[in-house]
Formats: structure tokens, C-alpha cells, sequence
């Protein structure tokens, strides 16, 4: 019978496996492959991969027999003795030998196999039988499988057609074809007329029971920055008995690449690439044992944010090992790589012009937005109606300097970039500062006066979650010594050496501290000046927090408390009546939410039922709950998803799982892939152990 195996798809996603799987057994049937001899089922030519030819000592005189491999489509392996018109001396044999790799077994096979035997008496010369015996392992006498002669003395039998031969459930390490000169029988040699033993076809069941190892080795997939475009994951894998075959990786449990690492030549290739098989060969050690190799994903077919990366691998005999477990930001929104610029001369009732600038992200449109500033460029309003290329100048833009923003997006998001500003508008009559007359204290009155309020927004208050913490004090008190308004500043997540990094993954309940500086356009720090913090929780906007004091260098540490996964920014405002802040980087501290999983009994027998139940710590949790996936671990095995559950409204989740196989001992654990609001990463709870027999 053809070898069969239970193809359990492991890269489902998740909502689906739950509706197609209720209650499978932990005991994955994988493992098996099939080695194809001469030719498949549908006559694809294989050749005869894992087969080896034996013979007995050829002495002077007699026949030496011929071993033929299937070397070409249609042709079959084949032993013949006579066709020399020699006789052929007693007790010399022809073999084909099929042995299994180190750490594999035979466990079925299906054999086409043809013979022509004969017992022709010719006086004084020839009176014994040829003979045809196909044994596995390694004595032919308790390993016989097959055994034909002739009838008796004097006659030929033939079997033109090929026969099959087939087992469905056997347990070998090696399997063997002979033709021999029968030396149990007649007391001269055999005669000198063809005798001939053929294969046609064979397809030999194969079992792998323990899965490939392997790690990611680099990539930009398993960085710490976002990625933006075509992005990789360098992994290496080994496997002890048929050999690495393929590496997958999904995203958010969807499978986004899969391939092979190292295709050996050509035989580490699925032979019949039109069924549902894929673990179908021309040879029993098919891939190599040692591979190396890159899974490319393409970023940009995803939204712009953080996805959880899984990379696998399997071997030729389908056990499959996860080797990567993470979590990539991803930004292919456009950026800007040159910022826009302004054309024209600034007076009322003249023209501006802004182009574009220069975007990386392919972006597929463009918008304008013309901005109203402060006579040092800053303290901007967006002018109502104004969303073209081109602005005309009027009066209440007299004695300010023009901006243009422009956002640029495509399929993944947007990004906006500002030009630098123009000139100051000079009014009607060529002054670029309102005459003294107007009360307003010169071009210093009218750069702080209101125009820009942010649209309404108090002075005290910034844009997302800032605020100016010297919001209160009257007049234009300068928050830190040397303030200024060309500030830069920075923030990273404190780690070991002096390091920093922008992206950190942290248990539950730990504080993180962050480190920064504030610095002026010198790189000088700016001393005792007060920045504040702003925290954005997943789905939520920019909140404000407080903040801390710069030190003497312009350094600062903030400790952030424990709480969910979180994006932090600091805000500096120079001045008590500034109201547009100098942002920093976004710091990002991901937090798996607490997970737990917990079985009511470690050893079941008889109704072989155990109850698996847990929680899931975190708040808020949603109303309807949240999607808790199942893995079952089994031995050689590994890992692998086997249901879906939803908690209650409180975390908590329970199933019952009931156990096929009767004895054996089985692990268990829960996943909480990130999931919509609720604010935590993809966590992974320790494992449970149950004990079945």
C-alpha cells in the first residue's frame, strides 16, 4: 500500500485552526516521508537515490553478471546473470541494497518487482536453480521477505509483468534484492542462459522521529529599529536524519514566506510537486544536515507598527522546530529625505510657491498646508484654506515668516515635513516690522504677539501630551541656562555598558529607566531646564506626565513606572510663552501582559481528561474578552498550536482536553498574541506537564 501520512496544517491561522481542529491529540502524525525508486506513481523519473549494488567473488571462467541502474525514464533496475553464455558458479549472487540514514527507519514499502528464473538440466555442465530473495536488515533467513525458484528441474519461471509487493507497517533499518545461484540445490553450476530480476518502481515509507534545531543568526528582522521595505531573517538549522528542508515565517500567525534553504543539488525537492505531499523524494538522506539561509519578507504589504515574527523550521520528514519568536516595528510611510522649499518674494500681495521636497516610501500623494510664524520661525498657525502649492501673501501676514508643510502618504501611512522659513513678510509699504505708531514695540512686539496660538490652545499647552511646565510665570522666563530655540533632544532606554536602545521588551511590573539630553544647536547641554514626559498607551492618545530636570551636562533620568506596553516622549518648551516644543525620539518599552495556565491533575489514566485552565493579568480587558491560543508539546515534536480559547471579562479562560494516545507525557502551554487595545505584547506562558498511562 502507498505510504500515508496526517498532514496537520500548522501554519493556519489561528481563528481558523480553532473552527477546523475542536480536539485533536497532542501526537502530531509527522515525521514520515516517502523515497521514490525509477519512477513515482504518475511516472516522473527518480532515478535509484539510496540504492547500492553488492557481488560475490567472480572467479575465472564463469559469468560475472551485470547490475543496471534506472538511469533514464522508463528503464528499470535490474541483476542478470548469462548473458556471457558462461555458466555462473555457485552460490555467486547479484544485490541491490537500500539502507536508512542515521536516525530514520523503514516503515513501509511498496516494491514492483519482475524475475526470470530458470532450472534448465543441461548434462554435466548445469543442474541448479537460480533463485530471487528480497530480506531486510541483516540476515536474509529472519528477514525474509520474498523468496521465488522454479517449480522444478528443468523448467523457467517467468513474471513478465511486475508484481507488488507491500507492507503498510514494518519497522527496518536496511532492505535487499538478490539474484543467487542457488547453492542448496544440484551439485554443478547454473546454466548459461539469461536469468533476470527487475525493479520497475519502488516507493519506501520513511520515519524521522526527532526534529531539526536551529537559530536566527541575524537580519534585520530581528533588530531593534524599524524596517521599511524588504527585510530578512538569516537563520541556521540542522537535523540528524533526513535533513533540513524548509524554513516558513508568519506574521501575526499568518504564514508570509516559506522556502527552501538548500535544495542539495536538486534532491532536497518535493518529486511530485502536483499532490497534496510535499515530503516526497528521490533519495533517503534528501536535504543536507546542515543549511543556511535568509527568509525576506516584503514590510511593505503590512500596516505601519509592531508585528509578531515567528520563523520555523522543518525537516524532510515534516517535524517542524520554531527558532525565532519576536516582535518587528515596521514604518514604510514615507520620509522625508529633503524637506520642501519656498519660491517667490515675501510681500503683500505677492506669491509664494512650494514644492514637494524629496520622499523615500514611493509616496502616491501630496498635501499642502501653509503655515503663519513667529518672527523667529517658530509659533506657527495653519492658515484656514490655504492647501495648495501656491500662497497668496495678505496683510495678516505682514511682519511674520511663511512656512509650507507637506504630507506625503502611500498604502502604509503618512509623514509630513516643513520647509525652513521664508523672509519676514514685508507689508504694503516694504517694512518687515510694524511702524512704532502701531504701539505694537517693534518687530519684538509683533514676533510674540497672537498669532500663534495653535488654535486656540492655552500657552501652557503643546501638541501630542506636551505642556510648558513654566507655562504660569509671566513674561519670557527661559526654562535652563542658555535656552534656546534650536534645542535638540534625545532619549534611549538605559541598558547595561553605557548602551541605549530605542525599543525594549520588559516583564510585567518592572520600572524602565530612561535616559536623555537636552543640548543647543552647539551640542553644549543646556543646565537645569525642565522637560516634561508624555506616555501613549496602545489605541490611546498622548497623555501628559511629569517630568524631570536636565542636569548639569543636559542629562536626565526618568524612571518609567511599571504599567502596560508603552510609547514615551519628551517635550522641551525654551521659554514660558513658547508654544510649539522641541519633541524627542519616541522611546518604546514593549510589556507582555501576565499569563498563566495551570492543569487540574499531572497524571490522568482511564478517561485520560484533563482540565486546563489560567488568566490573563493586564487591564482593561475587553468586554468580550481576549483570544488565548493553545500549544500541545510532544517529544520530537516540539511545540504546536492545538486550540483557541476566549477569557472572560476578568482574564480568566478553561477547556477540557481529552488524550487519544495512552500513555506518554505531554506539555502544554498558552499564548496571547497582541491583540487589538488591549495595551500588551504577545506573551507566552510557562509550560504544564501531564502524564498520560
Amino acid at each position: 500500500m502507498p505510504t500515508r501520512r496526517l498532514l496537520i496544517a500548522a501554519l493556519v491561522p489561528l481563528a481558523l485552526l480553532a473552527t477546523l481542529i475542536l480536539d485533536p491529540p497532542i501526537a502530531f502524525a509527522t515525521g514520515t516521508y516517502t523515497v521514490h525508486t525509477c519512477q513515482t506513481p504518475t511516472g516522473t523519473f527518480t532515478g535509484y537515490g539510496g540504492w547500492t549494488s553488492d557481488a560475490g567473488v567472480v572467479l575465472a571462467g564463469y559469468d560475472a553478471g551485470s547490475v543496471t541502474p534506472c538511469a533514464s525514464a522508463g528503464a528499470v533496475a535490474s541483476l542478470q546473470f548469462g548473458g556471457s553464455g558462461l555458466t555462473v558458479a555457485v552460490g555467486s549472487y547479484l544485490n541491490w541494497d537500500f539502507s536508512a540514514p542515521n536516525d530514520t527507519t523503514i516503515t513501509s514499502y511498496e516494491l514492483d518487482r519482475g524475475f526470470n528464473l530458470g532450472w534448465p538440466v543441461i548434462s554435466r555442465v548445469a543442474n541448479r536453480t537460480y533463485l530471487m530473495q528480497i530480506w531486510h536488515d541483516d540476515d536474509p533467513n529472519a528477514g525474509l521477505i520474498d523468496f521465488k525458484k522454479p517449480p522444478q528441474a528443468g523448467q523457467t519461471l517467468v513474471q513478465s509483468v511486475p508484481d507488488t509487493l507491500s507492507s503498510g507497517s514494518v519497522s527496518w533499518r536496511s532492505l535487499h534484492v538478490r539474484l543467487t545461484c542457488w547453492n542448496l540445490v544440484g551439485s554443478l553450476d547454473c546454466g548459461p542462459y539469461p536469468a533476470q530480476v527487475t525493479i520497475s518502481r519502488a516507493a519506501i515509507g520513511m520515519t524521522d522521529a526527532e526534529a531539526p534545531e536551529g537559530f536566527q543568526t541575524g537580519g534585520a528582522l530581528a533588530g531593534i529599529g524599524p524596517v521599511r521595505g524588504s527585510a530578512g531573517l538569516s537563520i541556521h538549522a540542522t537535523d540528524a536524519g533526513a535533513g533540513v528542508y524548509r524554513a516558513a515565517l508568519t506574521v501575526d500567525g499568518d504564514q508570509a514566506a516559506q522556502a527552501i534553504l538548500d535544495d542539495a543539488g536538486g534532491t532536497c525537492a518535493d518529486v511530485e510537486p502536483a499532490n497534496a505531499d510535499p515530503y516526497e523524494f528521490a533519495t533517503p538522506q534528501p536535504c543536507p544536515l546542515s543549511a543556511d539561509g535568509t527568509l525576506q519578507l516584503d514590510t511593505a504589504t503590512l500596516r505601519d507598527g509592531q508585528h509578531a515574527v515567528r520563523a520555523t523550521i522543518e525537516d524532510a520528514g515534516g517535524n517542524r522546530a520554531t527558532i525565532y519568536d519576536g516582535i518587528v516595528q515596521t514604518h514604510n510611510a514615507p520620509i522625508s529625505t529633503l524637506a520642501p522649499a519656498l519660491a517667490g518674494q515675501p510681500g503683500v500681495g505677492g506669491q509664494l510657491s512650494a514644492n514637494t521636497g524629496q520622499w523615500d516610501g514611493a509616496p502616491s500623494g501630496y498635501e499642502y498646508r501653509w503655515l503663519r510664524c513667529g518672527v523667529d520661525g517658530n509659533d506657527c498657525t495653519a492658515v484656514a484654506g490655504a492647501t495648495g502649492p501656491t500662497y497668496t501673501l495678505g496683510d495678516s501676514d505682514a511682519y511674520h515668516r511663511m512656512r509650507v508643510e507637506v504630507t506625503a502618504a502611500n498604502g502604509s501611512g503618512s509623514s509630513s515635513a516643513r520647509s525652513t522659513p521664508s523672509a519676514l513678510v514685508a507689508d504694503g509699504a516694504g517694512r518687515t516690522a510694524p511702524p512704532t505708531t502701531q504701539g505694537a514695540g517693534g518687530a519684538g512686539g509683533a514676533g510674540s504677539g497672537g498669532t500663534g496660538t495653535g488654535g486656540g490652545a492655552s500657552a501652557g499647552t503643546g501638541t501630542d501630551g506636551s505642556v510648558n511646565p513654566l507655562a504660569q510665570l509671566p513674561g519670557h522666563v527661559a526654562n535652563g541656562a542658555d535656552a534656546t530655540t534650536r534645542a535638540t533632544l534625545t532619549a534611549g532606554i538605559d541598558r547595561a555598558n553605557g548602551r541605549t536602545v530605542r525599543t525594549l521588551r520588559v516583564k510585567s511590573g518592572r520600572r524602565v529607566a530612561i535616559v536623555g539630553r537636552l543640548a543647543d544647536a552647539s551640542v553644549a547641554g543646556i543646565a537645569g531646564a525642565r522637560v516634561g514626559a508624555a506616555w501613549r498607551v496602545a489605541g490611546r492618545d498622548w497623555s501628559a506626565h511629569p517630568g524631570v530636570r536636565t542636569g548639569a551636562d543636559g542629562r536626565f533620568v526618568y524612571l518609567l513606572p511599571s504599567g502596560p506596553t508603552r510609547d514615551v516622549r519628551f517635550s522641551y518648551f525654551p521659554y514660558s510663552d513658547s508654544r510649539t516644543p522641541e519633541l524627542s525620539n519616541v522611546v518604546h518599552v514593549d510589556v507582555p501582559a501576565p499569563l498563566t495556565i495551570r492543569a487540574d491533575r499531572t497524571h490522568v489514566s482511564g478517561a485520560r481528561v484533563v482540565r486546563l485552565s489560567g488568566h490573563v493579568g493586564g487591564s482593561p480587558i475587553p468586554r468580550g474578552g481576549l483570544l488565548v491560543t493553545l500549544e500541545g508539546f510532544q517529544p520530537g515534536w516540539g511545540w504546536r498550536v492545538f486550540r483557541t480559547v476566549r477569557t472572560d471579562r476578568h482574564g480568566a479562560w478553561s477547556t477540557r482536553y481529552s488524550f487519544r494516545l495512552t500513555h506518554g507525557r505531554f506539555g502544554f502551554r498558552a499564548v496571547l498574541p497582541h491583540q487589538g487595545r488591549f495595551p500588551y505584547a504577545t506573551s507566552r506562558s510557562r509550560g504544564v506537564y501531564v502524564s498520560v498511562g
